[in-house]
């Protein structure tokens, strides 16, 4: 609202109400001074007139002895326009009066008391003239003492129209008489009214010229100013187009100018600040570690897309694992010193490194730079890694101490001669299971690295009947029922690394089912995959060993597997086969129900060539 209050008064109401104002008190401060001056002036000019007049009469008066003369004289005197005589006796008796309207006496011998007879009467005037209501006691007095008196008299009930009054004596040591003239100052007040009049008319004047003025030269000044103005407040939203229309070569114009240059410069700088901040924010957003900045208080001010991926799922902010980061890092900033600190942060399954460092203080402003990294895969890999070599150094060396072992024995005959056939069939065994090992391990390194595989288009029944043609004569010598789904369609696959697939997992399969029980291989075929399911009937796989069965060198059954010669490496070659080809293998198993292995297969994988 104060803003509003503000606009409304622009620079054009403001030097419109400053001339009007400037105006009007200059012409009504000369109005008042020269009405003051007018009116005094010509008061007193019209007393001393009355003055000289009464002095006159009453020196001619005085030269007549008889008083039959003097009425004589009276009556063929001649007054000013608009003065009345009043002749008085020494006691205040009226004994002529003569107005202006007539210039004969009205009356001779004529006595009463002052202000107690009624007279002729004054020209321009609205009652009858009464002496005694302007003369008083006190200015006969003066008079009878030889005192010639001009005044602006009041009636002597203190109300009514004022009269210019005169009085001298006629005669002295004694006075004869007492000549009193009168005028009425309607004549002049009327004068000083025209006078007020036509300043009014002028003031009115000078406020339309003014108006007419202040407009005109509004337009030339606010106009550019106007123009400015609108430009600035588009600088101030980011909008630095130069100002248009200012073509004055004055203050104004060069006002525009340095706006323009001021409007260009910031356009520069603003355009420089933005690609600073997008080059770094580009760069902060780029980094694939999570970085935060910490204010002063401990709070995070920001934080990179890979910092917020720590607190959200989906686009939602988990709050607690926010605060449970924002704690921990105000702990670590307020026991950090001015040097670099790192340490290790566990949220939940994930582990953080995190680099702690304190920014440069700016003009007052303090906090700190977190970077957190997510080491966790990095520390499961070490993990993998030390497992697997551990894993490949039991693996190998518990068949090569049975080879040297009984290889030994047979060198220092310890064996009998008859059972070394015997020792021999069990170093053949222990050398074929480092051989199968050593293939494994090779196939394995050979899908880690990335080698192609070798697809062609693969049709289903045959690959099928040559699965089902492969393993029935071993169901019939487990005692099992081997049941193979009739295929049709094609697929793209590598032939050989899919039968290893069956080849493992029907193994595993027979292995762990028992007699009179069956497995079987099924199929179903969707639009653009296939879906290969085998099924046993065996023991099945406990719950908690699920996550675990495609790693490397797991067994559920440590012991039996190591009897029936598994290493526990085929399931991990199975799925990265599987991977390879764009597909996914999972597991289903209940105990005591048995255990089925699901495989989805792209008809056509994207990321293998066919050959042709």
């Amino acid at each position: 609202m104060d803003k509003r209050k503000r606009r409304s008064w622009t620079i054009s109401i403001k030097l419109w109400l400053a001339m009007t104002l400037l105006i009007l008190g200059v012409l009504g401060g000369l109005g008042l001074t020269i009405t003051w001056l007018f009116g005094d002036f010509y008061l007193h000019q019209k007393l001393d007139s009355l003055r000289t007049e009464a002095s006159e009469i009453s020196a001619q008066l005085a030269m007549v002895p008889s008083w039959s003369e003097r009425l004589s004289l009276l009556e063929n005197f001649k007054l000013t326009s608009g003065t009345q005589l009043v002749l008085l006796d020494p006691q205040g008796n009226i004994l002529v009066i003569a107005g202006s309207t007539s210039t004969k006496a009205q009356g001779i011998g004529i006595s009463g008391p002052l202000g107690g007879i009624s007279g002729g009467v004054l020209g321009g005037w609205s009652r009858t003239l009464r002496p005694s209501d302007f003369f008083t006691d006190d200015n006969l007095s003066q008079v009878l003492a030889g005192n010639t008196i001009s005044i602006k008299a009041l009636p002597v009930n203190g109300s009514g129209q004022t009269m210019l009054l005169a009085a001298t004596p006629v005669g002295s040591k004694p006075v004869q008489a007492v000549v009193l003239l009168g005028s009425s100052p309607i004549p002049i007040q009327e004068s000083i009214a025209t006078f007020r009049r036509l300043i009014f008319y002028a003031s009115l004047v000078a406020v339309f010229l003014a108006t007419v003025v202040s407009l005109i030269f509004a337009r030339q000044v606010t106009r550019p100013l106007a123009l400015m103005q609108r430009s600035a407040t588009r600088m101030a939203k980011g909008d630095f187009l130069p100002i248009q229309g200012v073509t004055s070569r004055d203050e104004i114009g060069d006002l525009a100018d340095v706006l323009n240059s001021m409007g260009e410069s910031l356009k520069n700088h603003m355009e420089w600040l933005s690609q600073e901040k997008n080059l770094l924010q580009g760069i902060v957003e780029s980094i694939s570690d999570a970085v935060v900045m910490l204010g002063a208080d401990g709070c995070i001010l920001y934080a990179n897309d890979t910092a917020k991926a720590l607190w959200q799922e989906h686009d939602v902010e988990l709050l607690e694992r926010k605060n449970q980061i924002e704690s921990f890092l105000r702990n670590m900033s307020q026991s950090l010193d001015l040097s670099e600190n790192y340490t290790t942060f566990t949220l939940g399954i994930q582990v953080l490194q995190v680099v702690m460092a304190p920014m440069a203080e700016t003009e007052g402003f303090r906090g700190h730079v977190a970077v957190l990294r997510d080491i966790t895969a990095s520390l499961r890999a070490e993990k993998s890694r030390r497992e697997f070599l551990a894993s490949v150094t039991h693996e190998l060396r518990t068949p090569l101490h049975l080879i040297q072992g009984y290889l030994e024995a047979i060198q220092d005959d310890v064996v009998p001669q008859d059972q070394r056939g015997e020792y021999i069939e069990l170093v053949l065994d222990e050398a074929k299971r480092l051989a199968r090992l050593v293939t494994d391990l090779q196939d394995i390194n050979w899908l880690e690295r990335g080698q192609s595989l070798q697809p062609v288009k693969l049709d289903l029944e045959s690959f099928l009947s040559e699965v089902s043609q492969r393993f029935q004569g071993r169901a019939h010598d487990l005692g099992l029922t081997l049941e193979v789904a009739k295929g049709y369609g094609e697929i793209i696959a590598d032939p050989d690394r899919l039968l290893q697939v069956f080849i493992n997992l029907l193994d595993n399969a027979m292995r762990h089912t028992p007699r009179g029980k069956s497995v079987r291989v099924l199929l179903e075929t969707e639009e653009n995959q296939v879906r290969f399911a085998i099924r046993d009937e065996g023991e099945g796989i406990p719950r908690e060993a699920l996550p675990y069965i495609f790693d490397r060198f797991f067994r559920v059954n440590k012991a039996r597997s190591r009897k029936d010669g598994g290493m526990g490496l085929g399931l991990a070659i199975v799925r990265q086969i599987v991977e390879a080809h764009g597909g996914c293998i999972k597991v289903e198993s209940d105990m005591g129900k048995g255990t089925t292995f699901w495989i989805v297969l792209p008809k056509e994988p994207n990321n293998v060539a066919v050959e042709k």
